[in-house]
């Protein structure tokens, strides 16, 4: 799909345009650091208009690194391993030779 330049985006309208990449990309060398980089980047999240562009366009290209959409890359492996999983269903029951059937009445 060709995008054409005068065409708006939704990441025309993300408020962490201007925002220190910094910030998004969390580079913290300790859990306590690391994790009020990634608080401060979902609060910016938080207040945008287009939070659900943005983690679906991070979602269906496999974004690994950052906050986007305000999620960090194992909320998005979390999110995205839910989604493909194939829903559940019942195994069928095995019988084994010699196994007792009880009555189900």
């Amino acid at each position: 799909m060709q995008h054409d330049e005068n065409e708006e985006h939704w990441s025309d309208h993300a408020i962490c345009r201007g925002a220190d990449p910094d910030l998004f990309f969390p580079i913290g060398y300790s859990a306590p650091i690391l994790r009020e980089q990634e608080r401060a980047a979902k609060a910016i999240c938080g207040h945008c208009p287009v939070t659900a562009d943005c983690l679906a366009w991070a979602l269906r290209v496999g974004e690994p690194d950052g906050v986007w959409g305000g999620t960090t890359p194992e909320e998005r492996r979390h999110l995205r391993r839910s989604a493909d999983a194939p829903p559940r269903r019942r195994l069928p029951v095995i019988m084994v030779r010699g196994d007792v059937v009880e009555d189900a009445a």
